[in-house]
């Protein structure tokens, strides 16, 4: 799932963008969330207040209340690895634009194919930097790296998240939890991370973190002791063959 926001006080125009985002998303088979907002301090409040996280920003730079470079500042000061996408007919921001690294720039009136182009070249590189896994829990919005992630755990409709301690505070919260189901988040996790093996109805674990298995069971590099369930020992005893047997193995870190 892609998180889109999408920024502009012209709102006929909002209308057509997110038409195009989601007719061009269709047809290549990607997963979008679109939010549209008309003015920039209304987004900058979204994020800061309400914790919603976006993947992609398509933004006008001539706004009222908050203008889109101050509003793409706003995003860089919270260390946002958001992909910024100006839209304006007003070339000469050009140069003020790049202490917000921008993503690429459209100017009005945008065609059709640079704004599929565009896209899907922003689809790309979230998909390269596709090394978080974002949840939402009581309005908040987390994200957290998946080599820092030891395995999920499911009880009922509660997932636990549990972390690795390696370059962590002390007192850092090793376990985060949000509502969801273990079959979902399978389908979620392994489109974007394939270290991960569903080793029973209740875990999905980082392959990284597993320091030895057995034919009934997986000992974690915390410990922690995990049973392959019986249905499940097959694909999991293949999908950790391959993965040990592959070229290159990521050391967690």
């Amino acid at each position: 799932m892609i998180n889109i926001a999408i920024c502009d006080d012209d709102k006929p125009l909002t209308g057509i963008v997110e038409q195009l985002l989601h007719q061009t998303a269709s047809e290549q088979g990607i997963e979008i969330n679109c939010e549209v907002f008309f003015d920039g301090s209304t987004l900058v409040k979204a994020v800061t207040e309400q914790q919603m996280c976006f993947d992609l920003v398509y933004l006008d730079i001539e706004m009222d209340a908050m203008d889109g470079i101050h509003t793409a500042q706003a995003l860089r000061e919270r260390e946002l690895p958001t992909l910024i996408v100006y839209m304006s007919g007003h070339e000469e921001y050009l140069k003020e634009l790049f202490c917000t690294e921008p993503f690429r720039f459209l100017s009005k009136p945008v065609t059709e194919a640079e704004f599929r182009a565009v896209f899907l070249a922003a689809c790309e590189r979230i998909s390269q930097q596709a090394g978080y896994f974002t949840f939402f829990y009581k309005k908040a919005c987390y994200r957290i790296p998946f080599n820092r992630i030891t395995c999920f755990e499911s009880n009922g409709r509660v997932i636990s998240v549990h972390l690795s301690r390696q370059n962590m505070p002390e007192n850092s919260s090793l376990t985060n939890r949000f509502y969801g189901k273990i079959n979902e988040l399978e389908k979620q996790v392994t489109s974007k991370n394939g270290r991960f093996l569903r080793v029973h109805q209740s875990f999905l674990v980082n392959f990284d973190y597993i320091k030895a298995i057995s034919p009934t069971e997986i000992e974690m590099l915390d410990g922690r002791i995990i049973q392959i369930s019986e249905d499940r020992r097959k694909t999991t005893w293949a999908k950790f063959g391959a993965l040990a047997n592959a070229k290159s193995v990521p050391t967690p870190y």
